[in-house]
């Protein structure tokens, strides 16, 4: 027979007001999802468990048992479970997800909600939303490139992103930059770009540049921020980045897209190729021709401003494997993708 719950929920529930009620030595945590996710962030004092029952001799029976999983879905039937071993146990309710929406420090309730789908990502976690929250990225150019990955980073809640762009809006410029619109024909890019990331996240601060980065201001520019992304389309600008970068010890993602190819590499500082070591010089004017010479597919500046934005994240979180050392390759029209691999010039 299942021991009746003492807080007289019928359906095995307890809320999380209900389980700060408790005295916190009257009752023990178990957090059934992954080893990796709870690596990521747990309720303090939780225990991995892994749903073994030789584990749960450690349990003494004068504690009651709160399961918890990422919705509180999973967590129902492992409560009945226990229920039938004779446990005094409780499902969360809502999950790790509803705990997060109260406890998050420097996370108000709006923004766990606005972020749930990656704050429930074990590369993530409340600590990795701060951190994204807490970080400035400044976008170098806001056309094809820089659409996509301002548009993804201010969805994933950088705190701080910058914008410059001394280009106005055209006609033209719709068919693939898609953070501007027909009502802001002739505006500044920069501006354009703000209008529209303001509108998309408003919990965020966009500082929009209106005027072109050169060798002038790029040092106090870029000085400003933990990330840059180069997503401008002439190799003055590119080659200028890298070296500021270079300089300032400062991480960039740099990208090139033309007709229906596109290729991106990051440098962190320390020991991996900067994107002067693979192209060395500037190319001579007019020897390689841009997008408005030789024509540019739309989804291909989407997919590869998009990856840079990812690249972005990952930086910024400290998770998974970078493009340092390599460049990634796409071939739209084949869909075939390679990575190009480099070795440090000393």
């Amino acid at each position: 027979m299942w021991k009746t719950n003492e807080l007289g929920d019928s359906n095995l529930n307890i809320s999380v007001q209900q389980m700060s009620l408790l005295p916190v030595d009257g009752y023990i945590c178990l957090d059934i999802r992954s080893e990796t996710a709870y690596q990521h962030g747990h309720i303090p004092g939780a225990v991995c468990w892994d749903g073994n029952d030789e584990s749960l001799k450690r349990f003494t029976e004068d504690k009651k048992l709160i399961v918890y999983c990422t919705y509180g879905e999973k967590s129902i039937v492992t409560t009945e479970k226990l229920i039938q071993k004779g446990f005094e146990a409780y499902s969360l309710s809502g999950g790790y997800r509803k705990w997060l929406l109260h406890h998050v420090e420097e996370l108000n309730a709006e923004e766990v909600r606005r972020y749930d789908r990656q704050i429930i990502l074990p590369q993530v976690g409340s600590e990795g939303q701060k951190k994204l929250k807490n970080s400035s990225v400044l976008i170098v150019g806001a056309g094809g490139l820089g659409s996509p990955a301002a548009l993804y980073l201010a969805g994933a809640g950088v705190g701080t992103i910058g914008i410059i762009d001394a280009d106005t809006v055209s006609i033209s410029n719709l068919q693939r930059q898609i953070i501007h619109n027909m009502e802001t024909e002739y505006v500044n890019k920069a501006e354009s770009a703000k209008l529209f990331l303001q509108k998309l996240n408003d919990r965020i601060e966009i500082r929009a540049y209106p005027h072109a980065l050169t060798a002038d201001n790029a040092e106090e520019i870029i000085s400003k921020y933990d990330f840059i992304i180069d997503a401008v389309d002439n190799f003055e600008t590119k080659f200028l980045i890298n070296d500021v970068c270079v300089l300032l010890q400062k991480a960039f993602c740099h990208a090139g897209i033309l007709r229906f190819e596109g290729q991106v590499m990051t440098y962190v500082p320390g020991n991996n190729p900067c994107y002067r070591c693979v192209f060395e010089e500037i190319p001579e004017s007019g020897s390689i021709p841009n997008c408005s010479q030789a024509g540019i597919i739309g989804a291909v500046a989407g997919i590869i401003g998009s990856i840079q934005a990812l690249e972005t994240v990952k930086y910024l979180l400290g998770a998974g494997e970078l493009l340092t050392g390599k460049i990634f390759v796409l071939d739209g029209l084949s869909m075939r993708t390679r990575i190009v691999r480099f070795s440090s010039k000393n």
